[in-house]
């Protein structure tokens, strides 16, 4: 199927990480956003992905967080300059890296289910280091995205299992099930201390945020979902199988 990472902006770079089926040929670049010219290119010995990079600021610079299945990797936006590594998800990584408390998050479930919590700002090798805060090997999704919000990671499988975990310590939280069966392939997104999460039904699901597995409201708009929400100016857009809604908050 190809490359399926979203492009990432950093100041006046558009940011691509290419990585190829089996990893010949696999490169994250760097262009100019207005003439298309490539300012940076790195080779990449990583078979194929489609989690998208995470840009995260540490007190002291910008990082390009980037998942794979043999190595996460870390990079200066600005040059492309590997700033640190550690070990990778094992699996073909689809969900993209999130980030909360200070850690960043990468996960995986296609082969095999793997978890990590990673303090960015090292250098070199991090697999051994204690910036490798905690690992979890349950719960993790084949497409869907994790999402970070505020104390907690909450993570939902392809199935609908959920899991919370303490964003700190990995410390399980709670898992649940969700009151009528669903499949997801859209990511969970966040507002007001709730929690949307969109099935391939159609259902919406809106649980409130925290320590407590609560649904607060179950709505249908009657046709698949497969795209992730988004959130704007007090709105959630949703795109349906066959229509585009726009919801007031």
């Amino acid at each position: 199927m190809g490359p399926g990472t979203s492009p990432v902006l950093y100041e006046n770079l558009l940011i691509l990480q290419c990585d190829q089926e089996y990893g010949e040929g696999s490169f994250i670049t760097a262009v100019d956003k207005k003439t298309g010219k490539v300012v940076w290119h790195v080779t990449r010995n990583h078979r194929r992905s489609w989690a998208t990079p995470l840009l995260i600021r540490t007190p002291q610079r910008a990082e390009l967080i980037a998942s794979g299945a043999e190595s996460v990797i870390a990079y200066d936006p600005a040059t492309g300059k590997e700033l640190w590594r550690a070990e990778g998800v094992e699996s073909n990584p689809i969900p993209s890296p999130v980030t909360t408390q200070g850690l960043v998050f990468v996960s995986a479930g296609s082969q095999a289910k793997r978890l990590l919590a990673i303090k960015p700002g090292g250098e070199g090798d991090l697999t051994n280091s204690t910036n490798i805060a905690w690992r979890y090997d349950k719960g993790t999704a084949y497409v869907p995205s994790p999402i970070a919000y505020g104390d907690y990671l909450y993570l939902v499988t392809d199935a609908g299992a959920l899991t919370c975990l303490d964003a700190k310590t990995g410390k399980l939280v709670y898992q649940a099930r969700l009151p009528i069966p669903a499949r997801f392939t859209a990511s969970p997104v966040a507002y007001d201390g709730r929690i949307l999460l969109v099935s391939e039904d159609g259902d919406g699901f809106v649980l409130r945020a925290g320590p407590v597995p609560e649904v607060l409201n179950v709505n249908s708009i009657g046709e698949p979902i497969y795209a992730s929400p988004a959130i704007s100016s007090g709105k959630i857009f949703v795109r349906g199988a066959s229509h585009l809604y726009c919801i007031g908050l």
